[in-house]
C-alpha cells in the first residue's frame, strides 16, 4: 500500500508540474524579450518548484506564502550557481566618483488622508455590481426561478452559508452563479468564514487563480473540489 501512495503521489506532483510549466511557457512566449530556450527552461523550474510544494503540508505553504521574497532569492541564486561564467554571470557596472544631485522636484504635497479620500473620490467610477459580480438576484427572483425559499436563503445567509452582496443600501442580492441545485456549492461557507468582506470573498472565487492552474474557483466548488479550493483559499488569505 505504502508504494502506491508513492506512485501516487509522484503522479500528482508530476501532473501539477506539466500544468504549471505549460502556463508559464504561455506566459513567457508572450514576452519578445524571452528566447525559446529560455522560455522552456524558465517552465520547467517554474514546474519543478510547484512539484516540490503540492504535497507539503498546509502548515509549510502557509510559512512559504509568508515567506516569498526569501523563496525567490534563494531560487534565484541557486540558479545562478550553475552559471559558467567566472564571476557567476553578473554585470559590472561602471559607478562614478562623484554623484549629481538630483534635481528633480521630489514627491510635491503630501495630501492629508481627509484630502486623499476626497480626491479619490473624484477619481472613482460607479459600476453596476453585476459588470464585476456577475448575474445576481435578489430573495423574490431565486424564489421564482430557482424555488429558493426566503426563510432558506436567510437562514443560508445568518449561517455564512452563502455570499450575499449589498446592492444600494439595505438590499442583499446573490451572485446566481454560487448556486447548484437550489442550494450554495459546498465550501462557500468556509471561504466566505476567511473573508470578513463578501465581496472580496466572491471576487476571489469568480476570478481564475494562478495557485488553481488558472482556474476559478466557483466552477471547483461545483465539480465537488472543495478541499482543493479551501485549502488554496486558506494559504492565499493567511498571507494577507
Amino acid at each position: 500500500m505504502a508504494g502506491s501512495h508513492v506512485q501516487l503521489g509522484r503522479a500528482r506532483q508530476a501532473q501539477v508540474a506539466d500544468r504549471v510549466a505549460a502556463k508559464v511557457a504561455d506566459v513567457l512566449k508572450a514576452d519578445a524579450a524571452f528566447e525559446s530556450g529560455s522560455v522552456a527552461l524558465s517552465a520547467r523550474i517554474a514546474g519543478a518548484a510547484a512539484a516540490a510544494i503540492v504535497d507539503l503540508p498546509v502548515s509549510v505553504r502557509r510559512e512559504l506564502s509568508k515567506r516569498q521574497g526569501e523563496l525567490a532569492r534563494r531560487i534565484r541564486g541557486l540558479v545562478e550557481t550553475f552559471s559558467d561564467a567566472p564571476d557567476g554571470g553578473k554585470i559590472a557596472l561602471e559607478i562614478p566618483k562623484a554623484v549629481e544631485p538630483s534635481k528633480g522636484e521630489g514627491l510635491g504635497k503630501i495630501a492629508t488622508a481627509e484630502e486623499g479620500e476626497r480626491l479619490l473620490g473624484e477619481l472613482a467610477v460607479a459600476r453596476k455590481i453585476e459588470d464585476w459580480a456577475g448575474p445576481v438576484a435578489g430573495a423574490n427572483e431565486l424564489q421564482r426561478d430557482f424555488g429558493i425559499a426566503r426563510s432558506t436563503l436567510n437562514r443560508w445567509q445568518h449561517a455564512g452559508e452563502v455570499i450575499a452582496l449589498l446592492k444600494g443600501t439595505r438590499k442583499h442580492v446573490y451572485p446566481i452563479e454560487q448556486f447548484i441545485d437550489g442550494r450554495p456549492a459546498k465550501g462557500i461557507g468556509t471561504i466566505a468564514a476567511l473573508v470578513s468582506n463578501q465581496r472580496v470573498a466572491w471576487l476571489w472565487l469568480s476570478q481564475p487563480n494562478p495557485m488553481l492552474g488558472g482556474r476559478r474557483p466557483i466552477n471547483l466548488l461545483k465539480q465537488d473540489h472543495a478541499d482543493e479550493v479551501v485549502d488554496a483559499a486558506r494559504t492565499y488569505f493567511a498571507a494577507q
